[in-house]
């Protein structure tokens, strides 16, 4: 996770520690070094290994491609003036809401993530029936509850 706080604008972002051009040479690697691998089996006579590398290969393209649609997600907060305005992007969707400062409500609390899975915590900001969560892939669970509390000081103090 990185959090930027610019006077009054937090950005959460996910930590993208390998570029577009690095996953390409670590696939391209991966990939060499399958295609090695399975056409030895074939040359000893398992030859039904070189469908199942090249469906290995594939996936592990597609795993990485997956994760570079998402490299330029982000949640921010903007407090300016009397507005806060959150907004999210994930992967093409693009959503913003605008809150009254002085009526935005910040709470925090148990959310369940499925049929049968265990529950999570997470983080609202609400206003007149309008309710957005926030922070919901970037942070953990004690970090929500400590960027509660922050948030709850900044839209108090600011003028």
């Amino acid at each position: 996770m990185e959090a930027l706080d610019h006077v009054n604008k937090i950005i959460l972002r996910p930590n993208n520690s390998l570029s577009p051009e690095g996953s390409v040479k670590v696939v391209m690697a991966l990939f060499v070094i399958v295609l090695a691998v399975s056409v030895g089996f074939a040359l000893i006579g398992a030859w039904l290994v070189l469908p199942f590398a090249g469906i290995e290969i594939l996936a592990l393209a597609y795993a990485f491609y997956s994760v570079y649609l998402h490299s330029d997600d982000y949640e921010s907060i903007t407090i300016v003036g009397d507005d806060v305005i959150v907004e999210k992007k994930n992967d093409k969707d693009f959503t913003m809401a605008i809150f009254q400062r002085y009526w935005a409500q910040i709470s925090v609390r148990d959310v369940m993530q499925g049929k049968g899975k265990s529950s999570k915590r997470g983080l609202f900001i609400s206003s007149h029936g309008k309710e957005v969560e926030f922070g919901k892939y970037f942070i953990n669970d004690g970090q929500r509850t400590m960027f509660a509390r922050e948030l709850r000081e900044k839209l108090r103090n600011i003028y």
